[in-house]
């Protein structure tokens, strides 16, 4: 098998056949070792390795991990199990001809190649493959699947209630469909820890069974939870941007967008620890107060010491310093008090972000930040507990369901087509928007 050099487009490939379902690219397989890659539609275009071992077609989802743009490195890995790759052609010609099992549980040897026939249909994206994040499909409700690419065929086959008679790929997904969110003081902004906590907090019965993982919160610090970080990053953006949008959209009296900010603050007290305690939430809400084309409005946060000093206080003496404490893996994370934990630091840290400063002041957050994780996976039941109480009583707004997920606002800042934009490419771009709206309301000098 001739495989070219890694960078070439992996689509030129005699293995790749492009968008093929589950059950023609079984039809291909006829030997033990045979073997193709195909982008699948249940999975909105992520190469799976189909193979046939020992009378069965299996497949293998290939995780893709986005890596920070830099200079000299890719800007993303593949990786079926441990090992990671620069490119999916790397991963195929090393398995292939190190005759390595594609997973360790099924021993699966992938040894020759299916050769595709005339050119590839692109009828579904195949740019999840070339640098769109993981997660960028509309609101609807998720079939749950296996998370660990050994586990596709021999640890799930009966996933009925689930994935229904056509079994998806594995794929972390986190669990639930939606989260409720509220109109509060004119802003999209997180009511209650309600879905989060389905998220990060609830697994089901067969996931638990399956994955190894009692709740979102221990998913989140093991490989396989690539996809649920990725989406807790999205959200953690998403939300940030939106409540800045609401600040530097206030293009009427000065009194007005000072009045938007004083709704942020409370927002932010709302949500923290001793009240909803739901830090993702006041992070996504701080998130929004501290960027840099916010806190440069002088007049507007002037205006805000004038007119709501309480808010004002609360902002510089309470929550900027309960912020830095929890980014730093200190702050309050007392089931007792919280009900979903501060987790952005750790999902930063394991998505491969660098952490600023001196190196032995960063040795020591990256130290506090991972302790803090491991005990947040380990008090998940306690957090459950406690989200629990607080949501006693709450009935969520079905009408709102589907219209505030994380889906919906990316859609809203982006558009439908600007959502499937690489993550980096999307921030950058409504950055400057801020930038432009920023310097409308309050001109340099």
């Amino acid at each position: 098998m001739q495989v070219p050099q890694d960078g070439e487009d992996f689509a030129s490939q005699p293995w790749y056949h492009g968008p093929l379902s589950r059950q023609k690219a079984e039809a291909l397989l006829q030997q033990d070792g045979d073997f193709l890659v195909r982008a699948s539609g249940s999975r909105g275009g992520h190469p799976v390795i189909s193979c046939r071992w020992q009378g069965s077609a299996l497949h293998f989802e290939v995780l893709r991990v986005a890596l920070r743009p830099r200079p000299g490195r890719p800007t993303a890995l593949f990786q079926l199990e441990d090992e990671r790759f620069p490119s999916l052609t790397s991963l195929v010609l090393s398995y292939v001809t190190g005759q390595r099992p594609l997973s360790q549980a099924t021993g699966a040897v992938a040894s020759r190649p299916v050769i595709r026939q005339g050119p590839i249909r692109r009828s579904f994206s195949e740019d999840t493959l070339r640098g769109s994040p993981a997660l960028t499909e509309l609101p609807r409700t998720r079939k749950w699947s296996d998370s660990q690419p050994a586990g596709l065929e021999h640890m799930g086959r009966s996933r009925e209630d689930h994935c229904g008679p056509d079994r998806a790929e594995a794929r972390p997904r986190p669990n639930g469909t939606s989260n409720p969110y509220t109109h509060s003081a004119q802003l999209t902004s997180p009511l209650t820890p309600a879905a989060q906590a389905t998220g990060l907090l609830g697994v089901t019965k067969a996931q638990r069974g399956a994955m190894g993982v009692a709740s979102g919160l221990e998913l989140l610090t093991l490989p396989h939870g690539h996809r649920l970080r990725l989406e807790l990053l999205e959200r953690h953006e998403a939300l940030a941007l939106a409540g800045a949008l609401a600040v530097l959209g206030c293009a009427g009296p000065l009194e007005e967008r000072a009045a938007t900010l004083r709704g942020l603050v409370e927002l932010a007290l709302a949500l923290g620890p001793g009240a909803a305690g739901d830090l993702p939430g006041l992070a996504a809400v701080m998130g929004a107060l501290l960027m840099p084309q916010v806190s440069r409005l002088e007049r507007t946060w002037r205006q805000l010491r004038r007119s709501h000093t309480e808010a004002a206080l609360a902002f510089e003496q309470e929550l900027k310093p309960l912020m830095r404490a929890l980014d730093e893996g200190a702050g309050p994370c007392d089931p007792g008090e919280v009900a979903l934990p501060h987790v952005v630091p750790a999902v930063r840290l394991l998505e491969g972000e660098e952490l600023p400063g001196p190196l032995d002041e960063s040795c020591e957050r990256l130290l506090r930040t991972l302790h803090r994780a491991r005990q947040m996976a380990q008090d998940a039941p306690k957090f459950r507990e406690a989200a629990a109480r607080r949501l006693r009583g709450f009935r969520p707004n079905p009408q709102l369901r589907e219209a505030l997920t994380t889906g919906f606002v990316q859609r809203l800042l982006w558009g439908s087509r600007g959502v499937g934009a690489p993550q980096a490419a999307r921030l950058e771009k409504f950055q400057r928007v801020l930038s432009v709206l920023s310097q409308r309301l309050e001109p340099d000098g």
